[in-house]
């Protein structure tokens, strides 16, 4: 007996009620938002979707873009929902998407995130009641970048533990429908992916070994230090609004020794990765401002 014709399966999916919802706040993502909208249009998921798209604060056509991938949608058999909101604040479009999202699980994703065909799949069985699990992600996948310090710094950062084995964020990362219960609003705060892991034990979180997403760090020295200055203030804010440590991966010394003879492989680059995380250190802790009033926007913004 053959597959149903896609006409069909769209009408079938049509008819059922939403059950995932994906929050896409974007802010100037008219150029990206093609390209995350297709990763989308590829799942391989056969549930319905209702995809929700905050543009804030946007000068370049963010809303008209997103609005025009409505008929795509609608014709696979699933919902695109574009918002608007005149000022350009992450937590704010966050929570402007909260709002109207519906289903067993909330999928929060950047618009410059690329996701591979059976992610939307593999997190919704990963969330289904039962499991344990609050909080999950895809498998990150960092493709080497132009610029020779941006592939040094790269190497080793996405190999270690926490970032590799944890739910770090970085573009994409899931809650459950019961998880989210655990807080009202996104605070007003940097690191929101952070604000997510850190209301779920280690165990309550997973990383999905058989789907991924793409993360592009950014290109040149220079706009790796303004990214990763921005995430160490993040994770700084987090822990001055929450009164805490930012959860980590457990990774004693003795487990750092232990994984850096594991991996000589990366030893030639861990000068630079060093460097640059003592500079931006340094360079966090001589700002005395942080916040987000106004939309701080980095590729990743997650280091």
């Amino acid at each position: 007996m053959g597959s149903r014709a896609p006409d069909t399966q769209a009408a079938a999916r049509a008819q059922q009620p939403v059950s995932v919802s994906v929050v896409i706040p974007a802010h100037d993502e008219a150029l990206t938002l093609p390209r995350c909208f297709q990763c989308l249009l590829n799942q391989d998921y056969p549930g319905k979707m209702r995809v929700i798209v905050i543009d804030n604060g946007s000068t370049d056509g963010t809303f008209d873009v997103a609005a025009q991938w409505k008929e795509r949608f609608d014709a696979v058999g699933h919902e695109l929902l574009p918002l608007r909101l005149e000022v350009g604040n992450k937590p704010g479009a966050l929570n402007a998407g909260d709002a109207a999202a519906v289903g067993q699980c909330r999928i929060y994703l950047d618009a410059d995130t690329e996701i591979s065909s059976n992610c939307i799949r593999a997190i919704a069985a990963t969330l289904a009641d039962g499991s344990g699990v609050g909080i999950c992600c895809a498998q990150m996948e960092v493709p080497p970048a132009r610029s020779w310090f941006t592939r040094r710094y790269g190497r080793v950062w996405s190999q270690l533990p926490w970032v590799r084995d944890d739910v770090i964020g970085a573009g994409l990362y899931a809650v459950s429908a019961a998880g989210r219960k655990r807080w009202t609003d996104f605070p007003n705060i940097i690191a929101d992916d952070m604000w997510a892991q850190a209301q779920f034990k280690r165990e309550e979180r997973r990383v999905i070994p058989d789907a991924s997403f793409v993360v592009r760090l950014p290109d040149g020295l220079r706009n790796l230090i303004h990214v990763r200055t921005r995430w160490i203030r993040g994770n700084r804010e987090l822990e001055q609004y929450m009164n805490a440590s930012v959860p980590r991966v457990d990774f004693p010394l003795a487990g750092r020794i232990q994984w850096l003879l594991r991996n000589p492989q990366l030893w030639p680059d861990l000068p630079l990765y060093f460097a640059v995380n003592t500079w931006v250190k340094w360079r966090a802790r001589s700002r005395q401002e942080v916040g987000t009033r106004h939309w701080e926007r980095g590729r990743p913004k997650s280091l």
